[in-house]
């Protein structure tokens, strides 16, 4: 009881702040971000790890033209396991690379759909007290990644987020961070010590909405990377 008393107060402030902030989002988001804010652990696994088909570059950013610092000489060989995020389109998949997490090096990339293997399984997706089998082959479905929220366990990734109103077109980014579709959800980028980011007056969780020129993205970066 406790512990419910203390999620219905975090999803009321959730509510209450994007509201404030004038953004929309969903009862879901908000109850996301409040699950988070109470310390609510999650049951099921939304990262699965996968073997590596063969040896692939790794992009922090999404690769089109114009995009800066994206070959920093990352990739991934047959000896790797990586997270599936989510499908990007046919061709581009958001991944995280196990050998670098928690450490100070870009763990979040884009990789070629084809160089992701199959599941090492053991996981609890999609239900607690399930293990994901080892074998199968990453998720096809496109811009969705598995989420605690939703029924069937995806949730959409908004890959193109709507710009904002700026406040500060030279704000400098001082440590390594990811860039979110919104406030503490999906990996949609990175951003890296001494760029500059245009910043707006858009503010959640502890996130604010910017846009990266270096990455010719739109998204949310945290607070404590400025």
């Amino acid at each position: 009881m406790r512990t419910r008393t203390k999620l219905t107060a975090a999803i009321g402030v959730a509510l209450t702040a994007v509201l404030a902030g004038g953004l929309v989002t969903t009862m879901s988001a908000a109850t996301e971000a409040a699950s988070t804010a109470a310390g609510v652990k999650r049951d099921i696994a939304l990262i699965l790890d996968y073997t590596v088909k063969k040896s692939c570059p790794v992009y922090p950013n999404y690769p089109k033209a114009g995009v800066k610092g994206n070959n920093i000489n990352w990739t991934i060989s047959t000896t790797d396991i990586v997270g599936w995020r989510y499908n990007v389109n046919s061709t581009w998949s958001m991944i995280s690379d196990k050998k670098y997490r928690n450490t100070g090096h870009v763990w979040w990339g884009f990789v070629h759909r084809d160089c992701i293997g199959t599941s090492v399984g053991g996981e609890h997706f999609p239900t607690p007290t399930s293990h994901y089998p080892a074998g199968k082959a990453a998720p096809t479905r496109v811009l969705q990644g598995r989420s605690a929220q939703a029924k069937d366990h995806y949730r959409s990734v908004d890959f193109r987020v709507s710009a904002g109103h700026v406040v500060n077109d030279h704000a400098r980014i001082d440590s390594f961070g990811t860039l979110r579709d919104a406030a503490n959800r999906f990996v949609i980028g990175n951003v890296f010590p001494k760029w500059h980011v245009h910043k707006t007056n858009q503010q959640s969780h502890g996130w604010v909405k910017v846009y990266v020129p270096n990455a010719k993205r739109w998204g949310w970066v945290q607070n404590t990377h400025f």
